[in-house]
């Protein structure tokens, strides 16, 4: 029995449905840090696993256009010295790999991390990118970078945790609320956990101030649209836990379960907003050691 838990309910669904796999071309941005690295490790073997058609590595700089320095290099040589970090960064990386999983590419961009990025993840179907889990330095400046882009990307965002290692995802915390039972964000699931079959286990957090019935209507929409064309293809269950802390809730049973990967679905935000937004996906991403996966709402 997983501690703070009320109530859950288990459903082992042995039906399979195959489903073609929304997750076709992988976006990996890198800072060329260690934790940058550990993501591109972790989005070789995921694009194995979901047999992925493309992958490329971007790195996203600012010249900097003012300084003590009495002589700037012009962009055009700046971006020839980034161009050969970057080959550099590469080559060392893929060294590990015995096998590419697909075709891998790679390409520098000019701009602000954040507003860079989230443009050009209207070409992909997933960014996956590190985090290092902590509020230190490079929390503060390529940690901002993910908050941002997980709040804005146009596709979702798998967020690896400098640590984390990939295993087969054999179960995903599904982070329950009103914004998570929406049709579109349940469907992104189901496809995403289609060659894996996870348990998928649909947590609730409940706060004292919270209304007794918050979770009952999104249990009913959940189930509704898990069996809309039959049984899934996946055993899922439901449980509800008690914190007046959601992201200490959700990283404790999922620590308790030891799952593998970790869902939130967030709406669409300007940049503007989610600078005053208290975050709660930034939160879990540095709460938690395992990986993040963000879903977007529209709206």
């Amino acid at each position: 029995m997983l501690l703070g838990v009320k109530n859950p309910s288990s459903i082992l669904i042995l039906g399979i449905d195959k489903q073609e796999i929304f997750m076709k071309k992988f976006l990996v941005p890198t800072d060329f840090s260690n934790t940058s690295r550990n993501a591109l490790h972790y989005a070789l073997q995921l694009a194995k696993e979901l047999e992925a058609k493309a992958i490329e590595i971007v790195h996203v700089f600012l010249p900097e256009t003012a300084g003590e320095a009495d002589f700037i290099p012009p962009v055009a040589q700046l971006m020839e010295s980034r161009k050969e970090m970057l080959q550099t960064f590469v080559k060392e990386s893929l060294k590990e790999a015995e096998q590419l999983p697909c075709p891998v590419t790679h390409e520098v961009l000019v701009g602000f991390p954040g507003d860079e990025l989230t443009q050009v993840s209207e070409d992909y179907d997933m960014i996956v990118m590190g985090t290092t889990g902590q509020t230190g330095f490079l929390e503060k400046i390529f940690g901002s970078v993910s908050s941002s882009v997980s709040q804005r990307a146009h596709c979702p965002v798998l967020l690896v945790p400098h640590d984390a290692r990939f295993q087969t995802i054999r179960h995903i915390i599904y982070a329950s609320n009103y914004e998570s039972a929406d049709k579109e964000m349940v469907d992104k699931l189901a496809e995403f956990n289609s060659p894996f079959k996870a348990h998928v286990h649909f947590v609730h957090v409940k706060r004292h101030k919270d209304i007794p019935v918050g979770f009952t209507q999104v249990k009913e929409e959940i189930f509704r649209e898990l069996f809309k064309t039959g049984e899934p293809a996946f055993a899922f269950d439901m449980a509800e836990v008690e914190n007046d802390d959601i992201v200490e809730g959700l990283s404790q049973y999922a620590e308790e379960l030891k799952a593998d990967l970790a869902v939130m679905v967030t709406r669409h935000r300007s940049i503007w907003q989610s600078i005053l937004h208290h975050s709660q996906t930034k939160r879990m991403a540095l709460a938690t050691h395992i990986p993040l996966m963000v879903l977007h709402l529209n709206g």
